[in-house]
């Protein structure tokens, strides 16, 4: 009924399914424009954990900026990205929520 797939770690026009295990960047950079359907990724929070290095908002902010541009640039018009954020209150009370929706607008 289903196809067996494989799931490669280094990226190919050929291959039906990637999971990099690296710098998502160094990825990305090999990946050709609008050749991708789906995007799915789950960046650091950035908000403490144990496993993450935690960064000025600032510097954060840019890292996930160049991220997203590139994945933008990889994306077909009609594909989609599925991006995971965590949950960020500042000083101020201002809240960014845990799971968002970005509509790809052109």
């Amino acid at each position: 009924m289903f196809r067996t797939r494989k799931i490669a770690e280094v990226f190919s026009p050929s291959e039906d399914i990637v999971l990099y295990p690296g710098d998502c960047l160094k990825l990305l950079a090999a990946i050709p424009d609008e050749s991708l359907s789906l995007v799915i990724t789950s960046p650091p929070y950035n908000i403490g954990k144990e496993y993450e290095k935690k960064l000025k908002l600032e510097t954060y902010i840019e890292q996930q900026a160049a991220v997203i541009r590139e994945c933008v640039r990889c994306l077909s018009p009609q594909g989609s990205i599925c991006w995971q954020v965590g949950n960020y209150v500042d000083g101020g009370g201002h809240h960014t929520p845990r799971y968002c929706a970005v509509p790809y607008l052109y």
